[in-house]
């Protein structure tokens, strides 16, 4: 694919590093809570689209619109030497159509080789793996749309406070785990052999007006 599509491949990486460039300012963004990152980062979603369309648009027209004529003008006119030894090595073929038709010769490769040529190999592999990247680019892009809107009310609604003060879902108590400690606890309790406190009984005040002070002196309430 290095020879065929160098093109697409150029692409990809640029693609892949847009993405990867701004999914780091997304992160950092939402860690430190910062509007003017999120906003950064929200801007940076357009040329990452961009970006994806064009492997998928470029890999999807190749693949789509005469391929085998494309890959016949290729090998005539614009792989080099080298890089038809490359697809002759690596798809164990010799020339284009035969042997005797514009092969690179090699230990492999010569006029008398049994080796078919390259025509139906190499079709194959490129119809193989450019289906495989547009079908994954046109793939993630709704993806991408979605976290495009999700950027945008997160950059509208990012506060001090935004993503703060959640208890973490292992921490939180549920009734299963309230009435399970409730259970340990009473059985704690009946294994040391401790009552349970009785509530007193509300009582009365009493009618004397005598009261008695700690020292045991009384004194007398005049009303």
């Amino acid at each position: 694919m290095y020879v065929a599509d160098g093109d697409i491949l150029i692409i990809i990486t640029l693609a892949s590093s847009i993405l990867i460039f701004t999914s780091l300012i997304g992160m950092t963004g939402a860690l430190l809570n910062s509007k003017p990152i999120l906003a950064v980062y929200t801007v940076l979603l357009w040329p990452a689209l961009t970006s994806l369309l064009a492997v998928g648009y470029m890999s999807y027209k190749r693949s789509t619109f005469a391929l085998d004529h494309k890959l016949n003008l290729s090998w005539s006119q614009y792989y080099t030497p080298l890089g038809r030894l490359l697809i002759q090595d690596s798809l164990r073929c010799c020339g284009f159509y035969s042997p005797l038709h514009e092969a690179t010769t090699s230990t492999r490769c010569y006029s008398r080789t049994s080796l078919p040529g390259c025509k139906g190999k190499l079709f194959r592999f490129e119809k193989g793996n450019l289906d495989m990247i547009w079908y994954a680019a046109f793939s993630i892009a709704p993806l991408h749309i979605v976290n495009m809107v999700v950027a945008l009310l997160c950059a509208n609604h990012m506060t001090n406070t935004f993503g703060k003060g959640l208890t973490p879902k292992q921490y939180r108590l549920t009734s299963t785990d309230v009435r399970v400690d409730a259970e340990k606890i009473l059985k704690e309790i009946h294994s040391t052999g401790v009552q349970r406190v009785v509530r007193p009984v509300n009582s009365r005040a009493s009618s004397s007006g005598i009261f008695r002070r700690i020292d045991g002196t009384a004194y007398v309430l005049n009303n």
